[in-house]
């Protein structure tokens, strides 16, 4: 079978001396991907994960306007980056000083820290070729201090930045219960001080809205622009992180501060670029659905117009947004939720239950969705907030869910050119 296995683990050496002095963290998530349907999604996050952070990079380079960064940018396009990361391996064996790449991924990791970039920075592969060819090693080892096996022969690890653990979907409850579950703290005398009460609601509404569903919106739009589409968005897609050390910090019930707060997208096992998206069989099924062309159903799996073809592509998006669309639902009405006692029981809010809701017992009308969480008492302040602006919260989310919908009638009304006119 195949295995996706997460580790913790830690720079070394002067790679490790040379970003602490920056003051970043030199923690590394490494994730080793073993059997051939975690290969295949090893080569997936290599590519869409690669092909994102090259463009994010170069984009905020470019734009930068400081000469530092554009001679960095220079470099980087001249191939002087990737001839020194390619050496790295060799040098290690041969004690040769990797003083250049350090100094390379030094840079990569502050610059994505300080511009908080919605999405891991994937660091480079580690080879384990040694390792494998050892007679002396010892796999009880692995069992002894991780109590796990080892490295299975042909897995594939990569290595990525730590943001730790905290995902959105550890972060959607509701406020007054995460606030139950922190652990006492205790005075000078041993006595339990009682926890200070939660921030108000106006405070804690704005750190979702302004920063957790913005970071959202953002780490997607960054990979559409990209060209990359993610495929399997959900709440624990999302990791929620601060810019400090204390990455819990950012999934508090007290976290207020939207500038210390980071939105990671991670997880691209499942991503591919949009060109190759469209392409799929499965990809096709799923846009006859909504009416949507399918290259599938043309010579050579082509569209015959440009047009067709980024409708194809826009739907593609589209389903992206609209998976985003049920992480927003599951954050504001958990997180924001305010029940009346810790024991009161809370409307179910798993993903099931709110596509059931929206799709089939509401027929994805807003207006009666919107009424239906008007009568829980426990999402009365929620329901508000949405309701601000004329009911600007509420848009928001339809734009959301009916993604799709949209650009099939954005399609059948001839926005990408005459659809009758092009499959004809």
């Amino acid at each position: 079978g195949s295995v996706v296995r997460v580790f913790r683990g830690e720079m070394a050496g002067l790679w490790r001396s040379r970003v602490r002095s920056r003051g970043l963290d030199s923690r590394v998530w490494l994730k080793e991907y073993s059997g051939d349907e975690a290969l295949r999604l090893a080569r997936a996050e290599r590519k869409g994960l690669g092909r994102l952070q090259s463009r994010w990079l170069r984009n905020y380079l470019k734009d930068s306007g400081k000469q530092e960064l554009l001679d960095l940018l220079a470099r980087m396009e001249n191939g002087e980056w990737i001839e020194v990361a390619q050496r790295r391996y060799v040098d290690g064996l041969t004690d040769t000083p990797t003083k250049e790449d350090d100094e390379h991924l030094a840079s990569l990791l502050n610059l994505m820290l300080t511009r908080k970039a919605p999405f891991t920075a994937l660091l480079g592969e580690m080879n384990l070729n040694d390792y494998y060819d050892d007679p002396e090693i010892d796999p009880n080892e692995w069992y002894k201090s991780l109590g796990v096996k080892p490295p299975q022969p042909g897995s594939v690890w990569l290595a990525f930045d730590y943001h730790g653990l905290s995902t959105a979907a550890a972060y959607a409850v509701p406020a007054v219960i995460q606030k139950s579950k922190l652990p006492p703290k205790r005075g000078p005398f041993g006595g339990i001080i009682e926890p200070p009460p939660l921030p108000a609601f106006k405070d804690r509404a704005r750190y979702m809205v302004q920063g957790v569903l913005k970071g959202m919106v953002n780490a997607v739009a960054s990979a559409h622009e990209a060209g990359i589409i993610h495929r399997s968005i959900g709440r624990n897609s999302f990791i929620l992180t601060s810019i400090g050390q204390d990455k819990r910090e950012a999934v508090s019930p007290y976290a207020v501060s939207v500038e210390r707060l980071r939105v990671v997208l991670s997880d691209w096992g499942f991503s591919a670029t949009l060109e190759e998206a469209v392409q799929e069989k499965e990809f096709a099924q799923r846009a006859r659905l909504f009416d949507m062309p399918a290259a599938t159903s043309y010579p050579g799996n082509k569209f015959p117009t440009d047009g067709m073809k980024n409708a194809a592509m826009e739907f593609a998006m589209a389903e992206d947004l609209h998976a985003l669309g049920f992480v927003f639902l599951a954050m504001l009405f958990t997180t924001l939720a305010e029940p009346a006692t810790l024991s009161a029981p809370m409307p179910p809010n798993d993903d099931d239950t709110w596509q059931r809701l929206f799709s089939e017992i509401f027929e994805k009308d807003m207006t009666e969705f919107r009424d239906y969480c008007a009568n829980e008492d426990v999402w009365s302040s929620v329901v508000d907030l949405l309701d601000n602006e004329d009911g600007a919260g509420w848009d928001l989310l339809g734009d959301l869910l009916l993604a799709r919908e949209r650009v099939s009638q954005k399609w059948k009304d001839g926005k990408f050119g005459d659809p009758r006119e092009s499959e004809g």
